[in-house]
């Protein structure tokens, strides 16, 4: 059709208040301002018969939950078809940072909520101001009940649609009807602006269109103005025919023709966000994780006659999800709405623990703790010895330690156990058959009379074992055991070896012992202090001009032992200050990292950068639910618990330093390298990171942004008002996972979710008990083919909740047993597909969506 204004096209207008519940407010005053915009736009949809109102975020309508008047208003309103549910979610997120698992979340709350509160689900997900949505979104919103999408990011300079209606396809082949919106806020009183925008916008093949209307950012919805306005605009042979309706309305007309497909992720428009404000980031994080671990130990404490939890870990979701928002996760709030994020997540995780040590505990109880059934159990707290500088205490039989694994596959991990009034260096740490662990003494936080001993500890799937630490002489490694080694500026052991530059505190060199290769192409694990004159959001940066590098280091060897070995590098750049910890580990193959950053800069960044000897590079970068692969082309992307680079391992020549051990006085050539070029790659591996780059083989990782709270780009007269992002201490795990061939084969996915999720313990006293000192309630074959990441009670009834997904591009044929219902689940996932496992008590199981609902 050649004129875009003529009376055949349609142009579907629905009233919106795009409300931000925190931003440049805090929560209390967002929550004002939903009362508001609910009473005005329900005034206008008094006023306006054939008025439709649009809102989204299920955690706004509870907050509304106290005035009941206004919530039957509503309601009515919503059985007129005046006021429709949209969005589905809990809140609108960001989708880059929260886990696959809590955007699962956000659905079944949300979801849950409308349902309840309102007799219906919501159809149309609608995140018009979220910075970017991954390619796993797709299936993400399908399995939500969702089959329309509403979005305004990215714009078309970011990214090229074939249309702004279009079906938008996922990585595992899920579609959905999709629109990109010219804008979701408009002029308070005049429409002309948004409507002649909305014309060049509209499909050129689609006769109808959709314009959303109405006060935004801080809520409002339709003026009295506005909609006198387009009344008078209706009656003008100049305009379309605009008619008031709903989105579902034009997505169930839309569905009717036929769409272009775009198959990719929508990224990016902003890129700094996924780095602003480290400690929401980190809280989140660890949030994910403790509550998923929470729901697992729950479950298997029910078989054992402890109520499931469900009320408290509803309630621990919700402040994890509603602090999910996109502008609180990205940083881009004030700093007085991020007193309310800390108490309320840390209302989660502190619910979570608890929740998780009750179950263990409960497991615990059940479990025959003596070292032997003939041992009889005089005193469950006693004095193994007495006197100065000698006194022993345990508990009853030794101290038995029940070491927990949430994981689906068998763990090796090194743990730190600390003990009480334990006087004397004789320690012991035994198995469940008494055979003797190594050991080694830690730091510990309060001294004497604690100790914390540190051991290796091999736990199987989803399951405990019992260990015990006793009165007895220490057991040493034998003359077989593998060595680890430590000097000055050296660490080593079967695996790798790291030397340090004592002039920069560099890593100088990284060398795989198996391969006699060195992995590095410069000085590795730097802080980098990058230029970044930018806003929390960074939009437009490119986090590629060096300030500066830490240095002035101090080297010391902070602990060596049969266990483990850590060298403490300190650094220094202008008023902040790193804390750098290295270990390697007699019997693993780990490499661990812990930095204390004590950071006082203003708009810089710091980069925790690994340039690795890899020609022609490749990304990839953990998503929810998936991964995604990206240029290496030095651009800043979200990241989650894992990033990889992979390429052909270069040569690096006989004369690099790594060519030479020098342990203590002793100096070895080592055999040349082989010249040929051999595929390999590294995963980086975080506990609470967001943002990262690649360029070539170098792999950054983002640790802090200062940027001015909720502001803008660099003032040229800073206010004294303003606060900094990221002031102070933030606290970093990393570890890396060097690796020949792809990531894939190497449990790289498995093993973040492990390292995010830690081996926990319970200190039970000797007793008598009916469980047995090794266990295991559920088990994957093989291990890493998917993820499992959640195992819950339902919502409803007394059925299971599993779920996993496909990691690793490749169909899946799995086994999952579960002991807990003496049953094995035969499954086969298809790439990058989800899957959700409503398992009945007697072990029969059916596919459900995220809502735990048969898919319609």
């Amino acid at each position: 059709m050649t004129n875009p204004r003529h009376k055949d096209l349609t142009f579907t207008l629905t009233g919106h208040a795009h409300l931000d519940p925190v931003w440049l407010w805090d929560q209390q005053e967002g929550i004002e301002t939903v009362k508001a915009t609910f009473r005005s736009a329900l005034d206008r949809i008094k006023e306006n018969p054939d008025l439709v109102f649009t809102h989204t975020s299920a955690a706004q309508y509870a907050w509304m939950q106290i005035h009941p008047q206004l919530m039957d208003e509503i309601r009515d309103a919503v059985r007129r078809g005046q006021w429709e549910l949209s969005g589905g979610f809990w809140v609108e997120p960001d989708v880059n940072i929260p886990s696959g698992e809590a955007l699962a979340r956000q659905g079944l709350y949300g979801q849950r909520f409308f349902r309840q509160a309102f007799g219906q689900h919501c159809s149309v997900a609608f995140l018009p101001d979220s910075f970017g949505h991954p390619h796993t979104l797709p299936q993400i919103l399908r399995h939500c009940a969702l089959t329309s999408f509403v979005f305004w990011r990215p714009h078309p300079h970011e990214v090229e649609l074939p249309s702004n209606l279009f079906w938008w396809q996922g990585r595992d082949g899920s579609r959905i009807l999709s629109a990109r919106l010219e804008s979701y806020n408009s002029n308070p009183r005049d429409l002309t602006d948004s409507l002649n925008a909305a014309i060049p916008w509209r499909p050129v093949d689609s006769p109808e269109w959709l314009v959303v209307y109405g006060v935004g950012n801080h809520g409002g919805g339709p003026t009295r103005k506005a909609l006198s306005h387009l009344r008078d605009l209706m009656t003008s042979p100049d305009w379309p025919t605009l008619q008031l309706g709903t989105l579902e309305g034009f997505f169930e007309r839309a569905r009717t023709r036929d769409h272009p497909t775009f198959d990719a992720a929508l990224q990016h428009t902003f890129r700094g966000c996924y780095t602003s404000h480290s400690q929401v980031k980190q809280l989140n994080r660890q949030a994910e994780h403790i509550l998923a671990m929470a729901e697992k130990w729950s479950t298997i404490a029910r078989v054992y006659g402890q109520p499931y939890p469900t009320e408290a870990l509803e309630r621990a979701w919700k402040h994890l999800l509603f602090n999910q928002f996109h502008d609180i996760i990205c940083g881009t709030s004030i700093p007085r709405a991020y007193d309310d994020v800390r108490f309320e997540m840390s209302e989660a995780i502190g619910t979570a623990r608890r929740v998780t040590h009750a179950a263990q505990q409960v497991i615990a109880q059940r479990i025959d703790t003596r070292s032997s059934p003939e041992v009889t159990i005089e005193e469950t707290m006693r004095r193994v010895r007495t006197g100065a500088g000698n006194a022993v205490a345990d508990l009853g039989d030794g101290v038995p330690v029940v070491v927990f694994n949430s994981s689906p596959c068998p763990r090796r991990e090194v743990i730190d156990v600390e003990l009480n009034d334990w006087h004397i260096m004789d320690l012991r740490v035994q198995d469940e058959q008494q055979r003797p662990v190594v050991h080694q003494f830690a730091h510990g936080e309060a001294g004497p009379p604690r100790k914390r001993v540190a051991f290796l500890a091999e736990v199987p799937p989803l399951g405990y074992r019992l260990y015990r630490v006793t009165d007895e002489p220490p057991h040493q490694p034998g003359p077989d055991a593998r060595p680890l080694n430590v000097a000055p500026t050296v660490l080593e052991n079967s695996w790798w070896r790291l030397e340090f530059d004592a002039r920069t505190g560099a890593l100088r060199s990284l060398r795989d012992q198996q391969l006699g290769r060195e992995l590095l192409s410069g000085a590795g694990a730097q802080l980098l202090v990058i230029e970044d004159p930018s806003n929390p959001w960074g939009k437009g940066a490119y986090f590629r001009h060096l300030a500066g590098v830490f240095g002035q280091p101090e080297l010391s060897l902070l602990e060596s032992g049969p266990v483990r070995a850590t060298i403490r590098v300190t650094t220094r750049w202008g008023q902040s200050t790193a804390q750098h910890d290295f270990t390697l580990y007699r019997d693993i193959p780990a490499i661990h990292g812990r930095l204390q950053l004590d950071w006082h800069e203003e708009y810089r960044m710091v980069k925790l950068a690994f340039p690795f000897a890899l020609e022609n590079a490749q990304a990839t970068f953990s998503v929810p639910f998936g991964h995604t692969e990206r240029p290496a082309g030095g651009q800043e992307e979200p990241s989650q618990a894992w990033l990889n680079v992979k390429g052909s391992l270069a040569d690096m020549g006989r004369h690099t330093q790594a060519n030479v051990h020098q342990l203590g006085d002793e100096t070895a050539s080592m055999q040349d390298a082989p010249a040929s070029a051999l595929p390999y790659g590294v995963a980086l591996l975080n506990d609470g990171k967001y943002g990262a780059d690649v360029q070539g083989g170098e792999l950054r990782l983002s640790i802090v942004r200062s940027p001015i709270y909720g502001g803008g780009d660099r003032p040229e007269r800073p206010r004294p008002v303003d606060e900094y992002l990221d002031q102070g201490v933030t606290r970093t795990r990393w570890a890396l996972i060097p690796h020949q061939g792809g990531w894939q084969e190497h449990m790289v996915v498995q093993a973040a979710q492990d390292f995010n999720e830690p081996l926990s313990f319970v200190r039970e006293y000797a007793h008598a008990g009916d469980l047995p000192p090794v266990q295991s309630y559920l088990n994957v074959e093989p291990p890493g083919a998917v993820i499992v990441t959640a195992l819950k009670n339902a919502e409803e009834g007394d059925d299971l909740i599993l779920r996993l997904y496909e990691p690793h591009h490749r169909t899946a044929h799995v086994c999952v047993t579960l002991p807990l219902i003496h049953t094995t689940l035969s499954v086969t996932v298809r790439p990058h597909e989800i899957k959700t496992l409503r398992v009945t008590q007697s072990g029969t199981f059916r596919e459900v969506n995220f809502l735990e609902e048969d898919f319609a």
